[in-house]
């Protein structure tokens, strides 16, 4: 039987994992010879082009994996399948698997759902779709008019590796995936990790194996996918000290490991370790989601805040890695002043990013389950953003949305942190104070960075020293871009600039940017042929007008 096995990806520069595991299955587990051919694309893609060529391949079966960010474009590709070709088009993921009745009743052109680990109920379906659907595990079907739905199994052992030499034919360079453990130790009231299975980890060896491969793949970023990876202390050393002795050995220097980790049970074996590796071998994301401990606890959360703040504080000052850490805006109990003070906090760690999202309610998840406990408003489509909560409104929310566009661009971005760092000390405004007015001043939506820098410098320059801030504006956009035009409002033509200019190309690159900073009587160079820093800036250095000025003539 020939079977195409899908999936849309977000960007092109991400690789899921989903279609090799269930190919991995087939080979792995069905009694029977089956075609099995993956085709992917991007949810940016051109629906029709791509649904023709799935149809071209006149499949048996078609089979996608759908999640929150693709499910409306999966649907509208199996629309138009099913309008050319009568192939069996069956959904699995978690966007599906906890509403699979309703995906049946609601679109007539979807066969079949599959719910559960589909390395083994994939291929059990398949082996079965012609015979007793009714003995394959997690399925749902129409039957004379009715709809059946059978319960999932559940299983413990290691799923086959889905890397195989076809997976790394198509890899191209893109970011790679890795899962070295599955389930999650928590059961958090917004999440799906820890109701998929009881948490359990494969095979180190084959890990280790699998780390190896995928590094010298040609991708730059391998991501463990697992959901807190250092739930098991000992076994995550124990992979974090494989990376060490390999890294500039068998992993190519030039990659780097992203894991998802639960900052508050970080051990100091795992601490002395992450503050030994090389720098850029690692980045890790941390889910803080809140720093009030109440509001934890309610969303079924336990997290020692003290403990994080001090292992977060501890990461970042080793300076050898990327450091991600996440707040979830809309959390049962956490109104506006909450959310502003664990902002604050998070702000406070200085984390190369913070990310504030908001609250999704997925399909499957307690918060959407159980309304009563866990009473909000959300966007009914994809991704189920809340609107509103008793505790935060739907404007407060709406702030907060311009608020999270000011922080991405000024902060995570790595553009303004000369200008933050001033702007925090004498401004006289806390952190998120800051972002939320100039956030709901600002509209950013498709504005180039040096208008955006100007409007920077046009909301702050009553508030503070114009010619610091002019100064800090121009440090941080030398840093951060080497082809940024600078505002018209921040130029000053003198003939100093332009006899430094020439110096610093001559003597140290022609890739220096420089610029005058008259309020301190200095020059401020960045040769912007280095590389990066962990916040994704260029390092400049600061040079004594009086020292040197007398070598501009020269």
């Amino acid at each position: 039987m020939k079977v195409v096995i899908s999936c849309l990806n977000s960007k092109f520069v991400h690789a899921s994992l989903s279609p090799w595991c269930l190919a991995a299955g087939v080979r792995e587990f069905s009694k029977k010879s089956h075609d099995i051919l993956i085709e992917e694309s991007t949810i940016n893609g051109d629906t029709e082009v791509f649904a023709n060529k799935i149809i071209n391949q006149k499949a048996d079966v078609v089979a996608f994996s759908c999640y929150i960010w693709n499910i409306t474009k999966t649907l509208e590709v199996a629309r138009i399948i099913r309008q050319n070709s009568d192939c069996k088009i069956v959904l699995g993921g978690p966007e599906v698997a906890y509403r699979a009745k309703d995906v049946l009743e609601k679109y007539d052109y979807i066969d079949y759902v599959l719910s559960g680990e589909g390395e083994w109920s994939f291929p059990d379906f398949l082996d079965n779709i012609n015979g007793e659907l009714s003995l394959i595990a997690g399925l749902a079907y129409r039957k004379n008019g009715e709809i059946i739905t059978i319960p999932e199994k559940e299983y413990h052992d290691t799923p086959p590796s889905p890397f195989s030499e076809e997976f790394f034919s198509k890899l191209g360079g893109r970011i790679a995936y890795i899962e070295t453990a599955r389930g999650c130790p928590y059961r958090c009231a917004f999440c799906l990790s820890g109701r998929c299975s009881p948490l359990r980890f494969f095979d180190l060896e084959r890990v280790k194996g699998d780390i190896i491969r995928l590094a010298c793949s040609g991708s730059q970023t391998v991501k463990f996918v697992d959901r807190t990876f250092n739930a098991n202390e000992k076994r995550a050393n124990e992979i974090l000290l494989f990376i060490k002795e390999n890294y500039g050995k068998q992993i190519p220097e030039n990659v780097c490991f992203h894991f998802e980790i639960a900052g508050d049970i970080l051990k100091e074996s795992t601490l002395d370790i992450l503050s030994s590796l090389p720098i850029g071998a690692v980045q890790l994301e941390i889910g803080m989601q809140s720093f009030n401990e109440d509001v934890l606890r309610k969303i079924h959360r336990k997290t020692d805040t003290k403990k994080l703040i001090e292992n977060i504080k501890k990461l970042i000052s080793f300076n050898n890695m990327h450091i991600h850490i996440d707040l979830i805006a809309g959390l049962t109990g956490e109104d506006l002043e909450s959310f502003k003070n664990s902002f604050n906090i998070g702000y406070s760690l200085k984390a190369h990013m913070l990310q504030m999202g908001f609250l999704k309610l997925l399909y499957g998840a307690q918060m959407r389950e159980n309304s009563a406990e866990y009473p909000c408003t959300f966007n009914p489509e994809p991704p189920y953003e809340v609107t509103s909560t008793p505790c935060l409104s739907a404007d407060e929310i709406k702030m907060l949305k311009n608020c999270e566009d000011a922080l991405d661009r000024l902060y995570n971005s790595g553009r303004f942190l000369f200008t933050l760092e001033y702007l925090i000390d004498v401004v006289g405004i806390s952190p998120f104070d800051l972002f939320n007015d100039f956030g709901n001043s600002v509209n950013g939506d498709k504005m180039r960075l040096c208008d955006y820098a100007e409007q920077l410098y046009n909301f702050f320059s009553t508030k503070c020293d114009k010619v610091i801030l002019r100064e800090k504006i121009l440090c941080d956009l030398l840093c951060c871009s080497s082809s940024v035009q600078i505002p018209n409002n921040l130029k000053i033509h003198d003939l100093l600039y332009k006899k430094a200019k020439r110096y610093f190309t001559k003597e140290v690159s022609k890739h220096t940017k420089i610029a005058i900073l008259y309020s301190e009587n200095r020059i401020f160079a960045v040769d912007q042929s280095k590389s990066k820093n962990l916040y994704n800036r260029y390092e400049g250095k600061y040079y004594s007008i009086d020292e040197i000025q007398g070598l501009f003539s020269e």
